[in-house]
């Protein structure tokens, strides 16, 4: 009996027993190697360990000073003009830390600055300059030559003439006499070590007119500040 096989259908693809054999090879040729999944661990740890820095990075804040308010060009720094702010951590920054906000105190700004501006030591000066027909006069004073309260930077004082005990060279009609009715304190500091009776040593910035007098009762020691009321900046 003879048999006859039906030809193969046009369009459709004749198998055979090798294409089997190709097919299963490349499916079990599609495993991943140990080192590749290795590969992939370490990357993703690498990403997260990359991430989590630039994260605190930008979350850490430094605290600097600023200007708590608008202020003038020539204004003699008191605490009240400054405050704290805080800033993204960047080595880029110039502005002055918090921790040296006393450095700024008692210092003249160069500049005009505004409220919340960014302070920098180069925008003050330790020197102030003078307003025209003043001069500086240094006080060493006791502690009943001054008040008990604090006296800073920028305080208008009154400078009066008094008697040393036991010493009337200056005459009675003096004693008591406003040698300046307000003078501008423009540094206070203790007195020198070597200085063991004074407690404190005060430049003043009194008028030109006055200068002479007030230095000449000054080194006499017949001298004492008050601090009138409403004579703070």
């Amino acid at each position: 009996m003879t048999t006859t096989m039906a030809p193969p259908r046009p369009g459709s693809p004749a198998h055979s027993s090798e294409d089997h054999t190709a097919f299963r090879l490349s499916s079990g040729s599609y495993r991943r190697r140990p080192w590749q999944i290795g590969l992939g661990v370490a990357l993703v740890v690498l990403c997260g360990a990359i991430g989590a820095t630039v994260f605190q990075s930008s979350s850490k804040r430094v605290s600097v000073v600023i200007a708590a308010r608008n202020l003038p060009a020539g204004t003699v720094l008191t605490p009240a003009d400054l405050t704290t702010g805080s800033l993204p951590a960047s080595d880029n920054i110039t502005a002055m830390s918090a921790s040296g906000i006393s450095v700024l105190i008692g210092q003249q700004l160069a500049v005009a600055t505004t409220r919340g501006q960014l302070m920098v030591r180069a925008m003050v000066s330790n020197h102030p300059a003078l307003a025209a027909g003043s001069e500086v006069v240094g006080l060493l004073l006791k502690g009943d030559q001054m008040p008990s309260v604090p006296i800073v930077v920028g305080d208008r004082v009154q400078v009066i003439a008094v008697s040393t005990p036991g010493d009337t060279s200056a005459g009675s009609s003096a004693v008591g006499t406003s040698l300046v009715a307000s003078a501008t304190v423009l540094a206070i500091g203790p007195a020198s070590s070597t200085q063991t009776q004074y407690v404190a040593d005060v430049s003043l910035e009194v008028p030109s007119t006055s200068a002479p007098k007030v230095a000449g009762y000054a080194a006499a020691d017949q001298i004492a500040i008050t601090l009138p009321t409403g004579s703070t900046p």
